[in-house]
């Protein structure tokens, strides 16, 4: 086959409400999906991948722009092991099951039983995800041979774990160290550090986005913002440099000074909306970068 957030589900070109579904994993747990149709046959299909967290994908009001974008594609979300589409969620305090079972390897797994259970599809595949999306995106393209994969402020150059310690003031160090150390001691514990377990963090530190970008030739976009204090701008440039160094030509960078993680600027002004529109029309025929 070739985090603005928001309570509100996405909406199909022609208004309608998208298609909640779910599979049984082996052990009896749920997989939740959600899937929106175009009004007119699909151009293909759009795989969506959120950030952090475990606030439900299909309220995200990031990937409802992105959605809106490729108004033409059919669009997939499938949601993080313990979450539905339509829960209410504290994100200080997710479900248990939750800290529990997720992990990005889980995650990777799931995105491949429901495309599998999809079955062959016409048309083009698309992936797209954002800041820790963006690593599951690029992990997937390596399993998919996409059309195109589209990674939006995510730290591609460096491992997960450098990435969120490069995201802490030194003095914070010595506690983000300790804490990742206990979760490779501990990596199938339910344990809580930042926010994750440490069977999440155990699964994720070690992972670079650009060791699976090298593994194929799908056509990347890399998207950053300059002003990003979550997803490094250092490692953004790494990524591009080493394509050059290597003389891939499947990588396109687009770096926006002015932007943030979201891509808002300074004063607070989205500029997503442009960005996930210039992305759609890069998609339906990517440029070699050299």
């Amino acid at each position: 086959m070739k985090s603005l957030v928001a309570l509100v589900m996405l909406t199909g070109a022609a208004g309608a409400a998208p298609e909640a579904h779910h599979l049984t994993r082996p052990d009896g747990s749920l997989i939740h999906y959600t899937i929106d149709r175009t009004a007119e046959p699909a151009a293909g299909l759009l795989v969506l991948s959120q950030g952090s967290g475990c606030r439900p994908g299909a309220q995200n009001a990031a990937l409802a722009t992105v959605r809106a974008a490729f108004s033409a594609y059919d669009t997939l979300i499938v949601e993080k092991a313990g979450i539905a589409p339509e829960m209410g969620i504290d994100e200080l305090n997710c479900p248990t099951e939750f800290y529990d079972r997720y992990t990005v390897s889980q995650r990777i797994d799931d995105y491949e039983a429901v495309l599998s259970a999809l079955g062959p599809r016409p048309g083009r595949i698309i992936l797209f995800g954002g800041s820790e999306g963006g690593l599951a995106m690029a992990i997937l393209a390596t399993k998919l041979d996409p059309d195109a994969a589209i990674i939006f402020s995510s730290a591609t150059g460096t491992s997960f774990g450098d990435m969120v310690k490069s995201t802490v003031p030194p003095e914070g160090h010595a506690h983000i160290d300790a804490g990742f150390a206990a979760a490779r001691a501990n990596p199938d514990s339910s344990d809580l550090f930042a926010g994750h377990a440490y069977r999440f963090w155990a699964d994720i530190l070690d992972h670079r986005s650009i060791d699976y970008m090298r593994e194929t030739d799908t056509p990347f976009l890399l998207i950053q913002g300059g002003l990003d204090t979550s997803s490094p701008l250092a490692a953004a440039r790494a990524t591009a440099d080493a394509f050059t160094t290597d003389i891939r030509c499947n990588l396109t960078y687009w770096e926006f000074p002015a932007l943030d993680h979201g891509m808002l600027d300074t004063k607070g002004g989205p500029h997503l909306p442009t960005v996930a529109a210039m992305a759609a029309a890069w998609a339906e025929n990517p440029i070699p970068a050299c």
